[in-house]
């Protein structure tokens, strides 16, 4: 059965990460004038309770400091280098950048309940899009901002992912791409008014791949070859 080529949502995997240092303000710029339609990044929280948008649970391999996330302050964690002179942004920083489609994936499971108490006072982005690899996140994310769409992450697409996501509310699924990952499944997530943002898009023949199966959005690291490509079709 023929399907209509549908062109996926292009995420900027924490920013334009191959070309800035990733999670970045600089980088989510970059990804931006790139030609990526939204930015995702990644939520953490400070020892002294503030929002930040870094990957690891650490400092070490991202910046020119060491020390946890999560017992290091606001001051500390911005007093170090992430890279061509740039900070670990505070999510403030970063919805100022990225106000319009914007993947926030919860990293540290304290960071929902500080991420719905800001939402009560400024309200996240129209287009904001609360992902995680953890149920519990996805869980949270439900109970505390059922408003805001949320997504399931895996390494395993399948049966027991759309079963799972629509368990835990979820309306999206960001599957990593694997032989399960299939059209017939992504129709089912359809069906089931679930979305699909698949990953990683890195090369032309994967982005293919994502196009052929019906994605609604890709998340990678290469943004702006991902558009030209997208452009080709």
């Amino acid at each position: 059965m023929n399907h209509p080529v549908r062109r996926p949502l292009v995420y900027g995997h924490r920013g334009a990460r191959v070309e800035e240092p990733e999670n970045t303000l600089r980088s989510f710029r970059r990804a931006l004038a790139l030609g990526a339609d939204g930015i995702e990044l990644d939520v953490r929280v400070s020892a002294d309770g503030h929002l930040v948008i870094i990957h690891d649970a650490a400092v070490d391999r991202t910046t020119d400091g060491t020390g946890e996330i999560a017992a290091l302050t606001l001051a500390e964690i911005q007093s170090l280098d992430a890279g061509s002179g740039e900070r670990i942004p505070t999510f403030e920083e970063a919805m100022e950048v990225c106000a319009g489609l914007v993947q926030i994936e919860i990293k540290a499971p304290e960071a929902v309940e500080a991420l719905a108490e800001r939402d009560k006072r400024i309200p996240l982005p129209e287009g904001a899009v609360i992902t995680s690899f953890s149920r519990t996140a996805v869980e949270s994310s439900a109970r505390l901002m059922p408003h805001v769409p949320r997504g399931l992450i895996t390494h395993h697409p399948g049966d027991e992912m759309l079963e799972q996501a629509l368990d835990l509310k979820a309306t999206w699924v960001c599957p990593e791409l694997k032989p399960e990952l299939t059209r017939e499944l992504v129709d089912r997530c359809h069906a089931a008014s679930v979305e699909v943002d698949a990953w990683p898009a890195g090369d032309r023949e994967k982005l293919l791949r994502f196009v052929e199966i019906g994605a609604d959005a890709v998340t990678t690291d290469y943004p702006g070859r991902v558009r030209e490509w997208l452009g080709e079709l």
